[in-house]
């Protein structure tokens, strides 16, 4: 019986948490329990607020495997350690420490179990409670709710409304139809195409090459600003319609949403063109058959910028870092004016889902869970 704690304060906190209980489930042991999820002031230092849960796994690895696994865990997440102690602490996109191994008792140069400030940490308490209230703490002989009553830390935890499930994949998609959306470069196409293979789905990729006004759009943008825009919006009209009225397979996945459009309309249509440009656009999305599910893919503008160097499409060379990030803002503002909208947004900006399998194999269980 292996007690863990889990913290984050770097970045999207509750996906680094859920995505190191799918690392910790597949390389250390069972996850049979995990806490609720609770928001805390930094301890110890100045920083942004932390995310933490507990877990408790059942696993057979003997402490001196255990420690280094998950180091390595912290690693692959995008944690980088202090190279000496005296550096102090440092805010971070995973730490897992751990509280208790069985009854065991180990104190060495680089070990201690249990672990000696958990007394004295809220943080770790509070969810270590919700999982095991009525644990014996081996050493001080209490349990860890006696030890929460006495704890002398006076910090204010929040409880957030979070759901951990463990992402163990599954054989199916629990939806008919899916779209993958997010901006420039991000892998769009990449996790759709590897989506619709895997699970014996109808492929709809977007005929971006087809639209005869893009590449002299991005010479003389404003000149063929709404042609190439108006052109978009009746391909990706026509397409869409047509497949989803005539496909027969029991999934779809697209690599673009229909309100694309009004994206990036917004950002190349002056403001009397887009008002004309915006009504014409909800006439054709109120009669859209709407994706069960949009996953949105978030990607750092570096990134972004290399990936779209690296496929060298001509038109694309000239985008800039600050074009994509206004690209991003305005797909966040749709999807927050339009909650009923199913969307599961994932932070790939510290993954590899084309070349490492585990972070794949990570997405689709945050799809099929």
């Amino acid at each position: 019986m292996l007690f863990l704690s889990l913290g984050s304060n770097l970045g999207n906190r509750a996906q680094y948490l859920q995505h190191a209980l799918f690392q910790l489930h597949r390389e250390v042991g069972e996850v049979v329990r995990v806490s609720s999820l609770y928001e805390s002031p930094a301890w110890g230092f100045s920083s942004t607020p932390f995310y933490n849960i507990c877990a408790e796994l059942r696993t057979d690895l003997p402490l001196e495997t255990l420690l280094p696994k998950l180091h390595t865990i912290e690693a692959r997440l995008g944690r980088v350690r202090t190279a000496t102690p005296s550096e102090g602490y440092k805010a971070r996109t995973l730490d897992i420490d751990i509280l208790y191994y069985g009854d065991r008792v180990v104190q060495t140069d680089t070990l201690c179990v249990p672990h000696p400030q958990l007394a004295l940490r809220r943080f770790v308490l509070q969810p270590l409670a919700d999982i095991a209230p009525d644990f014996a703490d081996p050493v001080k002989k209490q349990t860890i709710t006696a030890l929460l009553q006495a704890c002398p830390d006076t910090a204010i935890l929040t409880l957030v409304k979070q759901t951990f499930v463990l992402p163990v994949r599954k054989a199916n998609i629990p939806y008919h139809y899916i779209t993958v959306e997010g901006n420039i470069g991000a892998g769009k196409t990449s996790l759709a195409t590897r989506l619709a293979k895997d699970f014996s789905g109808q492929l709809l990729l977007e005929e971006f090459a087809t639209n005869p006004f893009l590449e002299d759009f991005y010479k003389a943008p404003k000149q063929y600003a709404l042609a190439t825009e108006l052109n978009f919006l009746k391909e990706r009209y026509k397409q869409l319609q047509q497949t989803l009225t005539q496909t027969e397979y029991p999934l779809l996945v697209a690599d673009y949403a229909f309100f694309k459009s009004l994206i990036f309309a917004q950002e190349t249509l002056p403001f009397k063109e887009y008002t004309l440009y915006e009504e014409l656009f909800l006439l054709l999305f109120e009669r859209m058959i709407k994706p069960d599910l949009y996953i949105y893919l978030h990607q750092q503008p570096d990134i972004l910028l290399k990936n779209i160097q690296k496929r060298g499409r001509s038109f694309e060379l000239p985008i800039s870092k600050d074009y994509l990030e206004r690209i991003e803002q305005s797909y966040l503002s749709f999807l927050e004016r339009n909650p009923s909208l199913h969307t599961l947004f994932i932070d790939v900006s510290y993954m590899d889902f084309v070349n490492n399998e585990d972070d794949y194999e990570f997405i689709t269980a945050l799809i099929t869970q």
